[in-house]
């Protein structure tokens, strides 16, 4: 019996596909608050620790492996990223020049929607009954810069329109503060994320969203190059869980963050 029992055991080692012993994949996301997509500040994970982060951990482990995740400043996060120091990091919109860095799912030359984490729409936000407006075609009432959070495509996207950003502030509280102290006309962030901290930080009757959203975007896990070149299959098997993991759970976690 044991030739037999080491024969079937060399076997089941070939059938394994070439990432199996790949065990844990380390990945980050940003420290500050985007509620209800990354939940709290600093570098622990919050309990619960957002929609996003609870996706991603169903798609690794349902790919067969282990999520490690920490918690960076965002420059610093995409920096050990291009370095491959991490092997991924979540949740990023496309742009070209990211591209270049690192990995996205794509579909010929685009990157693959249906193996997004999630979709998000970016708003305008002002002081109440203040002049900033915007009617989905053009800005008016601009006079001061428009706050966006560092590090943000949004920042390059308001440039290209014409007007000055101001991309210092890291976070809600950083940048409403400014808003209200009149150091900014308007704050260009995510919608949901904004509504969220708005509400849990009584401050809704203080401000206001402006006008249709400015623009929506996929967002993605990205994976560093190096880790991609290592375990192409890993990276894709991921990716496709993912895209099962969003479908299934989105709608319920997104009612388990209202």
């Amino acid at each position: 019996m044991k030739p037999i029992w080491i024969a079937s055991l060399l076997l089941s080692s070939l059938l394994l596909p070439a990432w199996a012993e790949l065990q844990t994949i380390n990945l980050a996301f940003v420290d500050v608050d985007s509620a209800p997509f990354l939940m709290g500040k600093g570098d622990r994970l919050a309990n619960p620790p957002g929609l996003a982060v609870e996706l991603v951990q169903q798609a690794v482990t349902a790919a067969g492996f282990r999520a490690q995740i920490q918690r960076l400043p965002q420059l610093r996060m995409l920096k050990e990223l291009e370095e491959g120091n991490i092997d991924g990091a979540f949740i990023f919109s496309y742009t070209p020049e990211r591209a270049q860095l690192y990995v996205y799912p794509m579909n010929g030359s685009q990157p693959d929607s249906s193996q997004r984490v999630t979709h998000i729409s970016y708003a305008l936000y002002r002081m109440k009954g203040g002049s900033a407006n915007w009617d989905g075609q053009k800005f008016e009432g601009i006079t001061l810069p428009v706050g966006v959070n560092t590090g943000w495509v949004m920042s390059a996207t308001l440039r290209e329109k014409g007007l000055a950003v101001d991309d210092g502030g890291r976070g809600y509280p950083e940048n409403f503060t400014k808003l209200k102290l009149g150091r900014l006309s308007a704050y260009a962030t995510l919608e949901p994320s904004a509504d969220s901290y708005l509400k849990s930080a009584g401050l809704t009757e203080q401000f206001e969203k402006v006008g249709p959203p400015l623009q929506g975007k996929d967002y993605f896990l990205l994976f560093s190059k190096r880790f991609v070149t290592n375990n192409p299959d890993a990276a894709k098997s991921i990716w496709q869980a993912v895209a099962r993991a969003r479908e299934k759970n989105e709608a319920a976690l997104l009612r388990k963050y209202e």
